[in-house]
């Protein structure tokens, strides 16, 4: 390979890499240096200003769009890059003498064409022998260095321009050279122009300008490098991200492939299941509805026959013989009159599917009554304001420094409430029609401490949320099971809640999350759940929750999406904030209001429209909901009132 590399190779590299303008693609001529350090001929800088904005002061660069202010004559004041030019001159002259291996380079001193054997560096020519001589015999050229070429194509002499020698003469005085450095306007003068325009300014020698540059560039260079080095790193570092968000995209998607064809196989299965449950009932009606007919149609043809025979007989016989068989006669077409059909039952025609939320679906084979959809506790009311009045007051609580914001309501018009992270209390509202004020009896549950709300199933299992995890209880306040809904950080679980169908749903403040849980604990799915706080409840599969701060009710359904936000601001009064939630049969919706020094309870429709504030001053109202008879109860810090209507 090395072989390979000639002195040719290595200046067409250089002539190309370095030493060609952008613009024309020739050689530098005249380069001058803009301040983005890309340098370009000097006629391709006037024409470039020229394209641009012929009376502009700025020129844009065509490699890195970078501006350059020009000044006093414009592209002709830019400085000049002499170490461009210097090395041009130097690859041409190489150039020269590698071309003359091939054609010989002749004599520039004479006339005579006489074959160059030699170059004087001083002079910039080349000498023929004789040249070379009366170079040599005059005294003042004595000092001249003179090499031959096969030293210069050999790389022995390196041949320098003399444009790296010469001193650059000042713009103003040019006779004077530039030699002194002046530190407050960064640029070189000569002597002249030191002690007339730069008189006060601090100045210093070159050689020690040069010096703090060299270290001052040095300096730089090392913290690019650094640079350098973190967009390096920076750039393995995204490239190793990107493949790994490649990994994951592609994981992600095998994953979803994979649970939707164990989706689809597990609905194929369950479509075989309903078509060939399907199919065997209909075969089955279909051989009642066959049979049926095969026996009426056996019945109607026998009873043709019968119908021809008596009617040969009438036709043909005597009326002595008719009188005769008067009583046969009579008997078979009495038999006749009382043979009945067989019946096929209309409810045998009725077959139909319905979709299921979690399943495929089932068949329902008798048609349902409108009158028998989803029966409800109570019958359903229209969502209108109704009046309602305090039933009773129970305030009897051995409460201390505690505090009731949570309730729940059982079967048996029984209702459980935990004081502010201490204990349980239950009281029966059965007994409020007898006493006065009943006596909340204390809950001693094993295994339960620090609850921080509860709800109560339609089976009235008992739910607490005790820290991070949700136990289930039994009627006999025996542990049924636990399980810890949470994940990762912020995942502590705030509020809690049941549905009819014993669905469990768990809110967490800090994660603006809800998860969605089976009876067993395991989990359905996780939604989000802007601004959830501590309070929530769940009908109809919606899922419906408060903002204390930003005074908001807000629904979304068990699949995510938002059903309603509503702003209550305008509902209720500046220093009120919004507390418990419940909702009625036909889903109309309560918001406790807590306000200094009595609150509210509101009424919303199920869409969320505003009806009216149908409780007003019943204290500190936080935790509400309904009993199975209908009554509203409302746990108002201090107190528990219950409300019924009117």
């Amino acid at each position: 390979m090395a072989s390979n590399v000639t002195a040719q190779s290595v200046l067409e590299k250089i002539s190309v890499d370095h030493l060609e303008c952008s613009i024309c693609t020739n050689r530098f001529r005249q380069p001058k240096l803009l301040d983005c350090l890309h340098s370009f001929c000097l006629k391709c800088l006037q024409e470039l200003r020229q394209s641009q904005d012929p009376s502009g002061t700025k020129l844009t660069c065509p490699l890195c769009r970078r501006e350059t202010m020009l000044k006093g004559s414009g592209v002709a004041d830019l400085p000049n890059n002499f170490a461009f030019s210097a090395l041009v001159e130097e690859v041409t002259m190489q150039e020269k003498l590698l071309e003359g291996q091939g054609s010989d380079i002749k004599c520039q001193n004479c006339d005579e064409e006489n074959q160059a054997t030699s170059r004087c560096m001083d002079c910039d020519n080349f000498l023929c022998q004789e040249c070379q001589k009366a170079h040599e015999r005059m005294t003042f050229m004595k000092s001249h260095k003179i090499y031959t070429l096969a030293q210069l194509r050999s790389g022995e002499i390196v041949y320098k321009s003399k444009l790296r020698e010469d001193i650059p003469k000042c713009g103003n005085h040019p006779d004077q050279n530039l030699n002194v450095y002046c530190n407050t306007c960064q640029q070189v003068i000569c002597t002249t122009c030191s002690v007339l325009d730069h008189a006060k300014h601090s100045l210093i020698g070159l050689p020690v300008a040069f010096e703090k540059c060299q270290k001052k560039v040095k300096e730089l260079v090392a913290s690019v490098s650094k640079s350098k080095t973190k967009l390096n790193n920076s750039i393995e570092k995204t490239y190793k991200s990107r493949k790994k968000l490649n990994t994951m995209f592609a994981n992600t998607n095998k994953k979803i492939t994979e649970k939707a064809d164990q989706e689809v196989a597990k609905i194929r299965q369950e479509e075989q299941k309903l078509l060939k449950e399907t199919d065997r009932i209909y075969q089955k009606r279909v051989t009642t509805f066959d049979a049926a007919q095969a026996n009426n149609s056996k019945e109607v043809t026998q009873t043709e026959h019968k119908l021809e025979e008596v009617k040969q007989l009438m036709n043909q016989a005597s009326c002595y013989e008719i009188l005769e068989l008067q009583q046969k006669l009579l008997h078979n077409l009495s038999e006749l009159t009382g043979k009945q059909p067989q019946q096929v039952p209309d409810k045998l025609t009725f077959m139909d599917f319905e979709e299921g939320e979690r399943s495929l679906g089932r068949l329902i084979l008798e048609e349902e009554p409108k009158a028998a959809a989803k029966q409800s506790p109570r019958p359903a009311r229209s969502c209108v304001k109704k009046k309602w009045e305090l039933k009773t007051e129970i305030n009897n609580f051995e409460l201390g420094n505690t505090r009731l914001r949570h309730v729940s309501a059982l079967s048996d018009n029984n209702i459980v409430l935990p004081t502010w992270y201490k204990t349980l209390f239950t009281v029966s509202l059965t007994k409020c029609q007898h006493t006065p004020s009943p006596i909340p009896q204390r809950l001693q549950i094993n295994g339960l401490a620090h609850v921080r709300c509860i709800a109560v199933s339609k089976d009235d299992k008992l739910l607490a949320l005790n820290g991070p995890v949700v136990k289930v209880f039994n009627k006999q306040h025996q542990l049924l099971h636990q399980f810890t809904p949470g994940r990762g950080s912020y995942s502590l679980p705030t509020c809690l809640a049941v549905d009819d169908s014993n669905l469990i749903a768990v809110g967490y403040e800090g994660k603006d999350e809800i998860s969605l849980h089976n009876p067993d604990g395991s989990l359905i799915r996780r939604l989000p759940a802007p601004m959830i706080r501590g309070y929530l409840t769940m009908h109809n599969h919606r899922l419906i929750y408060t903002n204390w701060p930003k005074q908001r009710l807000v629904c979304v359904d068990y699949y995510g999406p938002s059903v309603f936000s509503v702003d209550m601001t305008s509902n209720i009064h500046e220093d009120g904030h919004p507390a418990g939630v419940c909702c009625d049969s036909d889903g109309s919706i309560y918001v406790a209001v807590d306000e200094y020094p009595t609150g509210d309870i509101l009424h919303y429709s199920p869409d969320g429209k505003y009806i009216g504030c149908v409780i007003k001053d019943c204290g500190r109202p936080y935790g509400i909901t309904f009993t199975s008879g209908g009554d509203l109860v409302v746990a108002a810090e201090q107190s528990v009132k219950v409300y019924h209507r009117v």
